[in-house]
């Protein structure tokens, strides 16, 4: 017996499923070095996340398991997805993780900065608006110092027992802007991350702030230079793909356009049309986790729907 047939015998996880939750939360875990403890990754750790995905997700995951998986594989593939999407939300609940989560709200809400565009290079990546440079690619030092030379920082006071702020908006938008400038090329959050959590020490723990260098300069690094991020969105890709129907491989090349081009393509009627569209942003929603790699693994799940017709 499997963990599959176990939960469908039983109808909830037993042994076999909960070996298999711990063996791929030890996994996934290794994605998130901003959720390590400080004495590593030690098999007690790693049950206390599957404790906690379990009270969180336990009764959402073991009815979807039931419902939409047929065997392990499947039922491994779902259990990943669902994994992944607990530890970007718990990273994301981290200082490094509030950090980050600043600077993506302002860079999306600030009229000065846009994203590199599809088939650029350093394609989602963030520039000031405008800029035609190329990707940033040195050392992120001189950063640091561009941001520390923003003059009449304000800092954002308040009491009780909440995080450290950093400074207010527009101090932030000043550095931002400032470091942009510095780099002459594009940025990857990560970095922008980064150089933030020198500038603004206390907003992180120490061991938050002091990330490995060579884990860093990976994460940082464009997607061209790393096989690693290549090899991981092909196969998220081959994933969602897979558990795509014909119809819907059709239509998500259209799913942008109009309601009379996805009517052709489906030969069906307006409202026919409108609900495949509404069940397949939904599938895709929940197929392809809202992380760094998502629109890489859009774009790749769109090209093999254009190639596999």
């Amino acid at each position: 017996m499997d963990a599959y047939r176990e939960l469908q015998q039983f109808g909830h996880f037993d042994q076999l499923g909960l070996k298999l939750l711990f063996k791929l939360m030890r996994e996934e875990v290794r994605r998130f070095p901003v959720l390590e403890p400080g004495s590593g990754w030690t098999e007690d750790s790693v049950w206390d996340l599957v404790q906690r995905f379990f009270v969180a997700k336990g009764l959402q995951v073991t009815a979807a398991v039931l419902a939409q998986t047929a065997d392990l594989p499947s039922m491994e593939r779902y259990l990943r997805r669902s994994i992944r999407n607990f530890l970007v939300s718990e990273a994301r609940k981290t200082p490094v993780g509030s950090v980050r989560r600043k600077i993506e709200d302002l860079l999306a809400a600030t009229s000065k900065f846009e994203q590199v565009p599809s088939g650029t290079p350093g394609a989602g990546r963030w520039q000031l608006v405008g800029a035609q440079f190329a990707p940033y690619a040195g050392e992120l030092r001189p950063l640091v110092a561009a941001a520390y030379s923003v003059p009449g920082v304000h800092a954002v006071r308040w009491s009780g027992e909440r995080r450290a702020p950093l400074a207010s908006d527009d101090s932030l938008v000043a550095i931002l802007e400032a470091v942009f400038s510095a780099a002459t090329g594009s940025l990857e959050v990560a970095a922008l991350t980064w150089i933030f959590l020198q500038r603004f020490a206390a907003a992180a723990e120490y061991a938050d702030a002091t990330l490995d260098q060579t884990a860093f300069d990976l994460a940082v690094a464009p997607f061209e230079d790393r096989p690693d991020v290549l090899v991981e969105v092909g196969e998220r890709a081959q994933e969602v793909f897979a558990q795509l129907s014909p119809s819907q491989r059709a239509l998500l090349p259209h799913l942008n356009k109009s309601a009379g081009d996805q009517m052709q393509v489906l030969g069906v009627g307006r409202t026919q049309a409108y609900e495949a569209a509404k069940k397949l942003k939904a599938v895709l929603s929940e197929l392809v986790p809202d992380d760094d790699l998502r629109e890489n693994v859009m774009l790749e799940v769109l090209r093999l729907c254009l190639v596999n017709p």
